[in-house]
């Protein structure tokens, strides 16, 4: 059972205390909003379901991506570096205040539409599309 807590801002703070979980806890603005979380949550560990989002929550796509770009590139070939370094870039401006959680495979894909609509590389207000791979460009 979760304990539910009015915190002195306000806000109301479920906790989740299951044996064999690790111990969860999540602010919410509303009671009802706690109650339902903590239902939920409780529900999935009791079928095996539990996936512990928050850290997917709280990290960003940017700092996962720069952390990838400082930490992992390094260790690749000169030419690959600069290849993953050239990547990252619309993939940055796209999904970089996204947090890990939030992206989705709709996303992903209106993410893919907008590049081979070439809404990213429009000049005048002219989209300039791309080809898809293996499609040759109409001239």
């Amino acid at each position: 059972m979760a304990t539910i807590v009015k915190t002195p801002s306000g806000t109301w703070k479920a906790v989740i205390r299951k044996a064999g979980w690790p111990t969860t806890i999540k602010t919410f603005r509303l009671k009802k909003d706690a109650d339902d979380w903590s239902r939920r949550t409780e529900d999935e560990m009791v079928r095996g379901l539990f996936i512990q989002r928050a850290p997917a929550e709280r990290l960003t796509f940017e700092v996962a991506m720069r952390r990838y770009l400082s930490e992992v590139t390094p260790t690749k070939r000169p030419l690959t570096q600069n290849a993953e370094r050239k990547r990252s870039v619309p993939l940055l401006a796209y999904f970089g205040k996204y947090s890990l959680a939030a992206i989705s495979t709709d996303l992903i894909a209106d993410y893919r539409d907008a590049r081979l609509a070439g809404e990213d590389r429009a000049r005048d207000g002219v989209p300039q599309p791309r080809a898809g791979n293996g499609e040759r460009q109409a001239s």
